[in-house]
């Protein structure tokens, strides 16, 4: 199965904004959710606007304000443009740019 996370340009408008990050120059970012966050959320993705400089800490408060999502977490994987988010050298200090996709799933075992 493969995951499409990565970061793609993306044209027209951003379907929804949270009214308190929302500014004139509104870092634009793709959310989706998988899975089990899905079922939590409501929905399969969205874009969101964060205040420019905004950090991946930034996105993990609002997740939490939204759905109570509780980020890092044992239980989910956060990936940002194809890459965990623990592999980012400046972890969640990292900021996020206009364009980029965030994608949440839940941890999966098999074997």
């Amino acid at each position: 199965m493969r995951m499409v996370c990565r970061r793609q340009r993306r044209f027209g408008g951003w379907a929804s904004m949270d009214s308190s990050l929302q500014t004139d120059a509104a870092v634009r970012v793709e959310i989706k959710y998988l899975a089990a966050v899905r079922d939590r959320t409501g929905q399969s993705q969205e874009q969101v606007g964060f205040s420019p400089r905004a950090t991946l800490l930034d996105v993990a408060k609002w997740l939490n304000r939204r759905y109570a999502l509780s980020l890092p977490s044992p239980h989910v994987i956060a990936i940002l443009n194809g890459r965990g988010w623990e592999q980012y050298p400046s972890g969640l200090s990292t900021e996020i740019k206009e364009g980029d996709i965030i994608c949440l799933f839940p941890v999966i075992a098999g074997g």
